[in-house]
């Protein structure tokens, strides 16, 4: 098997805003890309972060997704604001969402934003963690295609509808919670399809409704299995209505029928909440249960103990010390585009 390559976090950042400024993205909006999608893979989550520019280069391409978006103000109350990002790129549309719920929220306490028709956000972590290191504590909900079955159903009705939850802590490292209503994100099944593996068992079904590990099968079957069961199929339910139901946008089963864009395409929606704490203990009271978990008795057959988020501290500490590891498939799709691009791209 061939060896990741790896990458420096600044260096993988600039190659963001080189792609995107080849294909005409303002500065402004490419700087705000490229700072949050690096960042991504900079904390380990590979399937979101640079493993999606090349759609995005490809939908700005092809004129569907706004590379400059205009944002309209459909409804606004004094805490809270619906937009309309009009196919807007998906990062800086999303930054913008939780950058206006935090200035309502500064002022009243409590803000929210919801922006319909925008593209894919890459990881709602991004945004959760963006509120957690303003102070506030931040939460974030998009919606997506159709891409998992409803709870006691077998065709896909449902999006697996991320949530992320961020809460700032004393000792500089934010809790955050980031999951998707499904096992496993869709991403990650097609990232170990590329590159000749399995998927662990529980993920999801074959066309007749067997567990499988293969993830061929698994994208044939489209019968990915939500978290918790019927708990992870009703949060996906809710957020769907918290994001287009409140929005009036396209909820995951209209995504990508009637020649109407899936998420990635500009036809999610997202809804970001930001919370002012009432005082300085919210921090203290964050870095106090990060310490009491780790002070319990462990139970090494489940895995390490960890709080939300720690891990992707971890690994931000080792890429910052030794590089950004990309696996083969996907140093090969950005050298791909790289040349496609005519820009540098430079390895550690």
């Amino acid at each position: 098997m061939s060896q990741p390559k790896r990458i420096a976090h600044a260096d993988l950042e600039q190659f963001f805003l080189d792609a995107l400024a080849a294909i005409g993205v303002p500065p402004h909006v490419a700087a705000v890309e490229a700072q949050i999608g690096a960042e991504v893979d900079l904390h380990g989550g590979h399937t979101h972060g640079v493993a999606l520019l090349p759609s995005t280069i490809n939908y700005i391409r092809q004129g569907i997704l706004a590379p400059d978006p205009h944002f309209e103000t459909i409804v606004e109350y004094p805490a809270s604001r619906l937009i309309d990002a009009g196919g807007g790129i998906g990062r800086f549309s999303s930054a913008q969402g939780m950058d206006w719920a935090l200035e309502r929220a500064r002022q009243y306490g409590v803000g929210a934003c919801v922006v319909r028709n925008v593209g894919h956000w890459g990881r709602g972590h991004s945004y959760a963690l963006r509120a957690a290191r303003a102070g506030l504590v931040g939460l974030a909900f998009t919606n997506a295609f159709a891409n998992f079955p409803a709870w006691g159903t077998r065709v896909p009705s449902l999006g697996n509808n991320p949530l992320a939850i961020g809460i700032p802590t004393a000792d500089g490292e934010p809790v955050v919670l980031d999951l998707a209503m499904t096992q496993s994100s869709i991403s990650r099944v097609r990232q170990a399809e590329a590159a000749g593996r399995s998927v662990p068992e529980g993920w999801g079904l074959d066309e007749r409704g067997r567990p499988t590990t293969d993830p061929s099968v698994l994208l044939q079957s489209w019968r990915f299995l939500p978290m918790g069961q019927h708990k992870g199929s009703g949060l996906a339910f809710m957020v769907d209505l918290l994001t287009a139901g409140l929005a009036g946008g396209l909820l995951a089963f209209e995504q990508g029928t009637e020649e109407r864009p899936t998420d990635s395409a500009g036809g999610s929606t997202k809804c970001f909440i930001a919370l002012k704490p009432f005082g300085d203990w919210l921090h203290d009271r964050s870095a106090d249960l990060k310490a009491h978990i780790k002070s319990v008795e462990a139970a090494p057959e489940q895995g390490p103990v960890q709080w939300p988020g720690e891990g992707s501290y971890q690994r931000r500490a080792d890429y910052q010390t030794h590089g950004i590891a990309l696996e083969a498939t996907l140093a090969n799709q950005v050298e791909e585009l790289a040349r496609d691009l005519e820009v540098p791209i430079r390895w550690a």
